[in-house]
C-alpha cells in the first residue's frame, strides 16, 4: 500500500510539474467565458473583455489571481445605467501573457489607454481593487484628461510586507508540499487563500475554488520580469495618489488584513490630491471586496457614480471626509 501511495504521489508530482493537469484554453473558455465575452488583441496584448449596458463608461479592473468574473455583482448592479467594461488583466483569467513579461502598474497604464481608445472612450470612471490599484492610480495620475472619476478599493497605498506567521496551519502545510510542483497550486491552496481573504466563508464555494485553480494554473511557467528599476511593488503609488485630481471614492473593508483601513485606507485618503475625495468603509467584508461583499460595495459605488456622472453635489459627503460605514 505504501509503495502504491508513493508511486501515485510521484506520478501526480510529475503531472503537476509538467502542466498536464490543467485544461487547455479551449476547454477553459467553454467553462469560464461569459455570454458577452470577446477575445481580442489590444496593442500586442491578447485580452478577454466583457462589455455590458449603456450610459457613462466604467472600467472595472480586478485584483491579483482573480478574473473579470470577480465583478459579477458590480456588473449586475451597474449595467442598467452604465456602460460597464471589464477585462482579465494580462497573465490572469483568460487573457494571454504580457508580451514583454511585465505585470507591474506602469505596464498596465498603456494597456488601459489602448483599450479606452479602442472603445472610443473620451472620459470614464476607472475602478481598481487590491493590486490593480497600482495601475489604476498611475493611470489617473498620468491621464487626468480621461478621468471622470476614480474608485479604489482595498489598495496598497505604499509597499507592503506579507507576514507568513499569520498564515493558517493548513496553508503552510500545502505550501510545504507545493514546493515540489514547480508553480502548480492545489485546490487546497486556493481554498485557503480565498478563506483568508473573505469574511463570509459561504462565498468560498467548491466551484469558485476550482475556477481559481484552473485559471491560475493556466499561467504556470509563464515568465515574469521584476518591477522596473528594482523597486518594490506599490512603491510609486504614494506619488501617484498625490497627483490624482479626479473625484475619488476609496472603498475599504473593515476586515481587510492585507491593507487595513487604519493604515492603508487612511494613508490613501491623506495622500490624494483630489478635492472631492471620500473614504467609505464596508462592514463585515474581507480583502476581496467585489467577491466577498459585492452587492454592498456595488451599492456604495453606485451612489458615488450617480453623483459624479450627473454633476450633482451630495450633501451627505462633505469633501475630504470619511463617509459613514455602509451597514
Amino acid at each position: 500500500m505504501a509503495l502504491l501511495f508513493g508511486l501515485g504521489t510521484g506520478l501526480f508530482v510529475l503531472a503537476a510539474r509538467s502542466g498536464w493537469l490543467t485544461p487547455d484554453d479551449t476547454e477553459l473558455r467553454a467553462r469560464y467565458a461569459l455570454p458577452l465575452s470577446r477575445f481580442e488583441t489590444v496593442g500586442k496584448q491578447a485580452l478577454h473583455v466583457v462589455e455590458e449596458g449603456q450610459g457613462p463608461p466604467v472600467i472595472l479592473i480586478h485584483g491579483s489571481y482573480a478574473s473579470l468574473r470577480q465583478w459579477d455583482h458590480w456588473a449586475a448592479a451597474l449595467k442598467g445605467q452604465y456602460r460597464v467594461i471589464r477585462f482579465d488583466r494580462p497573465g490572469m483569467g483568460l487573457s494571454g501573457p504580457s508580451p514583454d513579461a511585465r505585470y507591474d502598474g506602469s505596464a498596465e497604464v498603456p494597456l488601459i489607454l489602448a483599450l479606452a481608445d479602442r472603445l472610443k472612450l473620451d472620459r470614464f470612471v476607472l475602478v481598481g481593487t487590491s493590486s490593480s490599484g497600482e495601475g489604476a492610480a498611475r493611470f489617473a495620475a498620468q491621464h487626468p484628461e480621461r478621468m471622470q472619476g476614480l474608485i479604489l478599493a482595498n489598495i496598497a497605498a505604499g509597499p507592503i510586507k506579507m507576514d507568513p506567521s499569520h498564515m493558517p496551519f493548513r496553508l503552510k502545510r500545502v505550501l510545504s508540499f507545493e514546493k515540489w510542483l514547480k508553480g502548480y497550486h492545489l485546490k487546497a491552496f486556493w481554498e485557503e487563500v480565498l478563506k483568508l481573504n473573505m469574511t463570509n466563508q459561504a462565498n468560498v464555494t467548491p466551484q469558485l475554488v476550482t475556477e481559481w485553480r484552473d485559471l491560475n494554473n493556466r499561467t504556470q511557467g509563464w515568465p515574469r520580469k521584476p518591477w522596473p528599476d528594482g523597486k518594490a511593488p506599490f512603491s510609486g503609488t504614494p506619488d501617484d495618489l498625490r497627483a490624482v485630481n479626479a473625484p475619488t471614492l476609496l472603498l475599504w473593508s473593515d476586515k481587510d488584513h492585507e491593507t487595513p483601513v487604519e493604515t492603508h485606507g487612511q494613508q490613501a485618503l491623506a495622500l490624494l490630491a483630489a478635492k472631492d475625495k471620500h473614504l467609505q468603509v464596508i462592514a463585515k467584508c474581507g480583502h476581496m471586496m467585489p467577491a466577498d461583499c459585492g452587492p454592498q460595495s456595488a451599492s456604495a459605488a453606485k451612489v458615488f457614480l450617480d453623483r459624479i456622472t450627473d454633476g450633482e453635489v451630495n450633501p451627505t459627503y462633505p469633501a475630504h471626509a470619511t463617509a459613514p460605514d455602509q451597514q
